[in-house]
């Protein structure tokens, strides 16, 4: 598929609620959500900032964890769905879901504990973006970016979806820089590995699999999204189970 026609789809994809859901769960297994609730181990504080918050279904979590949140949303048709769900839910107020942009965020300095993006588009990379993010921390406050996530080649369905999203995305997009890797040979290794207990975070109600975390320094994942530009000290998780594995970038405020 070519970039403007993959372009094309993603912006379609994204005013239509319906097309959107079914284009963040079939292709990915039904995963994405498991995926993004990664991000609520990692909180810290109370008042909770979400860029790009979609359908709205990590918000309705964040709010029913506790959490204070607000959220910015720049497409009026995921706008309108976010508050649909918050509605749908009773939970929160349809008042905390904002139509804007991450790179002007209505917010004052140091208004928020953590701020939280899923999946996010170029806007994560923008400098204006990290800039904001950076202005409405508070000190110690953090930005959790889950970047992206693959499926791995197990059982009868994942090896077909994989080839399905190396189609849409490129091969760049779904292996990164392992593309010239034998990825069959990575995971048998890390499966014959014995990891330390203390690595395995909790099992999974969702995949019935054990998930580990592990840090890694100079990842090849999240490199583009300036952090150190802006003050935030940067740590590069991936987080891995039996069937996939999660790229998250913590940066932390360190003034």
């Amino acid at each position: 598929m070519t970039p403007v026609l993959r372009k094309w789809v993603f912006e379609t994809l994204y005013k239509n609620r319906y097309l959107y859901r079914f284009a963040s769960t079939v292709p990915f297994a039904g995963q994405w959500r498991v995926w993004q609730r990664l991000v609520l181990p990692r909180i810290t504080g109370h008042e909770v900032l979400e860029l790009g918050c979609g359908l709205g279904d990590l918000l309705v979590d964040m709010i029913m964890a506790g959490y204070s949140c607000r959220a910015i949303e720049q497409s009026p048709q995921m706008v309108a769905a976010a508050r649909d769900a918050l509605q749908h839910h009773k939970v929160g107020e349809i008042k905390w879901v904002l139509q804007g942009s991450a790179q002007r965020l209505p917010f004052a300095p140091a208004s928020f504990d953590t701020i939280v993006s899923t999946f996010p588009s170029e806007y994560m990379y923008d400098p204006d973006t990290i800039a904001e993010v950076a202005r409405v921390l508070r000190p110690s406050g953090r930005l959790i970016v889950i970047e992206g996530a693959n499926i791995l080649p197990v059982g009868f369905l994942q090896p077909f979806l994989i080839l399905v999203q190396t189609l849409v995305y490129g091969p760049s997009a779904v292996f990164g820089p392992r593309e010239k890797r034998n990825l069959d040979e990575e995971m048998a290794r890390n499966q014959s590995t014995e990891r330390p207990e203390d690595s395995i975070l909790h099992t999974n109600r969702d995949t019935g699999a054990g998930i580990t975390t592990d840090e890694v320094p100079d990842a090849w994942f999240g490199q583009h999204i300036p952090l150190e530009q802006f003050g935030l000290r940067r740590r590069s998780e991936r987080v891995r189970s039996r069937r996939w594995e999660v790229y998250i970038i913590i940066g932390e405020k360190v003034q």
